[in-house]
């Protein structure tokens, strides 16, 4: 399994948060549902306590100068992930969430129709922390938004692949802790 959308919307939307229904927002800081405030997206489902849950995925579009220079729309033509929360704080909030499965992205620049498919199918843990911030600790894949004005990184659509450690403030910064391959998803398309 290979590059899969987990994340966290952070910023106004999750990226890699609405990851299942990959681009909500993202939990404390990273999930799908859930706004983080910040110039970052990760995009990762939410879901309920115990056994594992469907996470849907829906079709993101970012306006031109947000992530990239151009307009990016971003579809899923192949879902299956599923997430399951492994422990939780004593008001029910997800403390460590497991993602798992199948995830095709299809980013497209939509001035000039180019397109490309990124396996973001995987697994991944989320943890949420109590002051809001969150770690993502992927063996496979994953995809991340990041958008204009995060202090740390180049706005981009990016994918990691081959494992990742990222962090997410409780403010939406996020810090990659770790990578091996990176695809810059908005340079493919230019």
């Amino acid at each position: 399994m290979r590059k899969r959308i987990l994340g966290a919307v952070v910023s106004a939307g999750l990226s890699v948060a609405a990851f299942p229904a990959v681009a909500s927002a993202v939990g404390p800081a990273v999930g799908p549902v859930g706004p983080v405030a910040s110039a970052v997206s990760l995009v990762a489902p939410s879901g309920t306590a115990g056994g594992w849950t469907t996470v849907t995925y829906t079709s993101r579009d970012y306006a031109a100068g947000t992530v990239c220079t151009y307009e990016l729309k971003e579809d899923f033509p192949t879902q299956g992930v599923q997430e399951r929360i492994v422990s939780a704080y004593p008001d029910g909030s997800p403390r460590q969430t497991d993602f798992r499965g199948p995830l095709i992205a299809r980013y497209t620049n939509v001035a000039t129709g180019a397109q490309i498919d990124e396996d973001l199918s995987g697994k991944g843990t989320l943890f949420d922390f109590p002051d809001k911030s969150s770690l993502w600790v992927i063996p496979d894949n994953f995809g991340l938004t990041v958008r204009a004005g995060d202090p740390y990184h180049a706005q981009g659509e990016y994918v990691l692949s081959q494992g990742s450690v990222v962090s997410v403030s409780p403010t939406g910064q996020i810090a990659i802790r770790y990578q091996n391959k990176v695809t810059d998803v908005c340079a493919a398309l230019s």
